[in-house]
């Protein structure tokens, strides 16, 4: 109960720091500051409260296997980094290719059904081949990539342009989920699954909040001319209006910072040790 009451508070400051950060507040102002300050001290409690808690809220015995600690970090940025897109992929659609927001939601439909359907296959070649981490870790590549492309050409895209990019992404990170769920069920003993899986979970939801708060900030961050719609579908290019390019200019740094989070996810990914898959009895044996 203290530990959930320490990182609530810790992630609420912090949050609140980044919103209020170069808006109502300059970011070397008091208020920021004393936020951030805040976040950092209750973040030490908890996490020192995770050390001495008889039953902390995450086990730290888990998180010293290095296999499971990289999966989790890998499994938290990726995850973060497509529910970041999510959510300010139709705010990009609106405010630059001008598309309805009923048009700019059903855009994404190509990046989750490609997803889903990359999981899906991605997670049935897992245990048919040796070097399960190969496929995973080539198709994270090809999402990064689309993402900096994304990014590169965020002035300048047309709808099919960013439709295709979509589909790659989708179909780069898809895989990514099912290693590292796959990678924690093979780790840990069976009895400890169910807190492993719940510490992956509670972490991916973590950095997913703070993420998408470091998102909001980086676009509000010179972009207060932002005004959903009015531009017109595929008036792109050298017709981008001034609030449109200020837009795209702001979605920019949003899809940098994608990138970057889907990097760390890749060198967590590569340095997850690639252990022969064990059957169930071997695992209920450990």
């Amino acid at each position: 109960m203290i530990g959930a009451m320490l990182i609530v508070a810790a992630s609420v400051s912090f949050m609140l720091g980044l919103n209020l950060a170069g808006v109502r507040y300059s970011w070397t102002s008091l208020p920021v500051f004393a936020l951030f300050a805040c976040a950092l001290v209750v973040g030490v409690g908890f996490v020192l409260r995770l050390i001495s808690a008889p039953e902390p809220l995450i086990p730290i015995s888990i998180l010293l296997d290095p296999v499971v600690r990289w999966a989790v970090v890998a499994n938290s940025f990726g995850w973060g980094s497509i529910i970041g897109l999510n959510i300010f992929l139709p705010m990009y659609l609106q405010s630059v290719i001008g598309l309805s927001p009923t048009n700019a939601g059903l855009s994404l439909m190509v990046l989750m059904v490609r997803l889903n359907t990359s999981a899906g296959l991605g997670g049935q070649l897992l245990g048919r081949v040796q070097h399960y981490k190969t496929i995973p870790v080539i198709a994270l590549v090809v999402a990064i990539g689309s993402v900096l492309t994304l990014a590169l050409w965020a002035d300048s895209l047309t709808p099919l342009s960013f439709e295709a990019l979509l589909f790659l992404i989708g179909a780069g990170f898809g895989p990514m989920p099912s290693l590292t769920g796959v990678v924690l069920q093979n780790t840990v003993a069976r009895h400890q699954l169910g807190i492993a899986v719940g510490t992956m979970n509670f972490f991916r939801n973590l950095m997913a909040t703070i993420l998408v708060a470091l998102l909001g900030a980086l676009v509000l961050t010179g972009g207060s001319s932002i005004v959903p719609g009015g531009f017109g579908p595929g008036h792109l290019g050298d017709a981008l209006t001034p609030d449109a390019a200020a837009a795209a200019e702001a979605f920019t740094r949003v899809f940098y910072a994608v990138a970057a989070c889907l990097a760390v996810a890749f060198v967590a990914l590569v340095l997850i040790e690639e252990k022969p898959l064990q059957t169930g009895v071997a695992q209920q044996a450990k």
